[in-house]
């Protein structure tokens, strides 16, 4: 048997959805592919920031130390609040410093995991989502979110990370893969979240 712990926002609640988002999907590719019971926890809450997350990891790491299978989401939550900011002002100027706090804090978090887990000796694996821009046709947004999402490879150096990529997912507005507050997905949306992750594989378990 597996233990999996999603990690995150409004995205691992499943906000939008009817039927869990896209944790139980991805539970049910996983125990397929892997032919093992697993098991779901979750340290997930809406509207949490990147730091937020961290904070809360921080306070449950015997789950982690459990977990064989995680999934984070994060970021999303301080990019809005940097749109609603840049909506006020008028003045992007921050936007950057926003994508360099959000990469440090996902470090921050796979640190805490990786040190969590040091004197396992079981194999682990952590899925981080990339983030999506629903809110706003921006330009110079869209190519700052591009950019982000680019540099997360980076963690990939850690052999038990891989970006999974949602971000074309909902790039496509004729899709049908929002949920009505035209924010968070639908069932399809978390599906093909789903899915996405299914396809970064389980190496090493």
């Amino acid at each position: 048997m597996y233990s999996y712990l999603a990690i995150g926002d409004s995205l691992t609640t499943g906000v939008g959805s009817t039927n869990g988002g896209f944790v139980l999907p991805y539970r049910k590719l996983a125990a397929e592919k892997l032919e093992q019971t697993i098991y779901i926890q979750q340290l997930a809450r809406s509207g949490l920031t990147c730091e937020q997350i961290v904070r809360l990891a921080s306070k449950h790491r015997r789950r982690i130390f459990q977990a064989d299978i995680m999934t984070i989401t994060a970021g999303g939550n301080n990019f809005i609040d940097a749109l609603k900011y840049m909506q006020r002002t008028g003045s992007i100027e921050h936007l950057p410093d926003t994508a360099s706090n959000v990469y440090q804090c996902l470090h921050r978090l796979i640190h805490l995991i990786d040190e969590t887990k040091k004197t396992s000796n079981k194999p682990y694996i952590i899925r981080i989502f990339t983030l999506y821009n629903p809110l706003l046709e921006d330009p110079e947004l869209n190519q700052l979110l591009t950019t982000f999402n680019r540099s997360l490879y980076t963690f990939e150096r850690n052999r038990h990370v891989r970006i999974v990529d949602v971000s074309s997912i909902f790039d496509r507005r004729d899709a049908g893969s929002l949920s009505r507050d035209g924010v968070h997905p639908n069932n399809h949306g978390y599906e093909q979240m789903a899915i996405a992750a299914y396809r970064t594989g389980f190496n090493p378990l």
